[in-house]
């Protein structure tokens, strides 16, 4: 049953206490729908204060609609309605237009959260997202850290995100709302395959499941374990980022240059994420070969040694490693 698995999902990774203030991103697609209907109901069990959120991409000609049905859902369930509409095509600057709806949606999430004085969101993303995501990431040639595709419980700045779905197939979700006459919108454009996520959905897992009929469940129990692998090394990369950072101000961090040449590559590779992070709040566009590049620099070549990467400058110098933001 979908609302044990949501209950459990809840209890086992703590994401819910008594009394909680809580935002529900509601696009009204079927996922989100099943989101908004099982915490309606588990909203006098928990006594939960709730506010649904709805941002309006303008992507379609059904976006406006789909704003009014999650709007009229709110309104009969009694839980207050917080919408914003973009033009997303206005803020794409040709990279991902997938992207660019994603961070225009978590920033108004942002907003809303400071609106409302919530600083928790509740998303739909289900079993098959995750493997999506995965998969995803595999092919564009992620790391331990991008394998592990989103997690039940993860932190946008200052916001909490949390996915109790994550544990439910899609196609429980379906069939759930179908027995229970839950009406949803459907977003025509997941039928298309032009974007990556949409490819793989249609394309590639229903050719996996010809191999595997279990392959979701597999990929997904591997991104669980791979979280678990992650998690350790990150506690163990984290405790020596902190051993090893000498300064830090707002346009660079310095590491101990000794203390870094001591450690295994895996440690040390989290480790200079970890700086980077600090330093400029994401490790975007930071790869694999950079990594190499920079533990090069600090085991074999010379002091004044520099290496180049996107917005950041890395420099080896006497006993430190200096990690800078490029002013541009």
């Amino acid at each position: 049953m979908i609302e044990e698995t949501f209950k459990n999902t809840i209890k086992s990774y703590e994401l819910l206490k008594r009394n909680d203030k809580l935002m529900l991103g509601v696009s009204g697609g079927p996922d989100s729908m099943c989101l908004f209907e099982l915490f309606s109901r588990l909203k006098e069990e928990y006594r939960l204060n709730l506010v649904c959120v709805h941002f309006n991409h303008g992507l379609r000609p059904s976006a406006d609609k789909e704003e009014e049905f999650v709007r009229n859902a709110c309104k009969k369930q009694g839980i207050r309605f917080i919408s914003e509409k973009k033009d997303v095509r206005k803020f794409f600057k040709g990279d991902s237009l997938e992207q660019t709806a994603r961070n225009l949606r978590f920033d108004f999430f942002l907003k809303c959260a400071r609106q409302v004085k919530i600083k928790k969101i509740a998303l739909g993303h289900h079993k098959d997202d995750l493997v999506e995501t995965v998969l995803m990431r595999l092919i564009r040639g992620a790391g331990l850290r991008g394998l592990r595709g989103f997690q039940p419980r993860s932190k946008y700045k200052s916001l909490s995100v949390i996915r109790p779905l994550i544990e439910i197939d899609k196609s429980k979700i379906l069939d759930w709302l179908r027995k229970r006459n839950i009406s949803y919108c459907l977003d025509e454009s997941n039928l298309e395959d032009k974007f990556l996520r949409n490819k793989i959905r249609l394309k590639l897992l229903p050719l996996l499941k010809e191999l595997n009929p279990n392959i979701t469940q597999n990929l997904y129990n591997l991104s669980r374990s791979i979280s678990l692998d992650y998690d350790f090394i990150y506690a163990v990369a984290f405790n020596a980022f902190n051993s090893l950072k000498r300064r830090h101000s707002a346009k660079e961090l310095c590491l101990d240059l000794e203390g870094l040449k001591k450690l295994s590559q895996a440690v040390f590779n989290h480790v200079i994420r970890i700086a980077i992070e600090e330093l400029k709040g994401d490790v975007r566009r930071i790869e694999g070969r950079h990594l190499e590049e920079i533990r090069d620099l600090v085991l074999r070549r010379p002091s004044a040694s520099i290496v180049d990467l996107p917005s950041l400058l890395v420099k080896k110098e006497q006993k430190l490693l200096h990690i800078q933001i490029l002013i541009l």
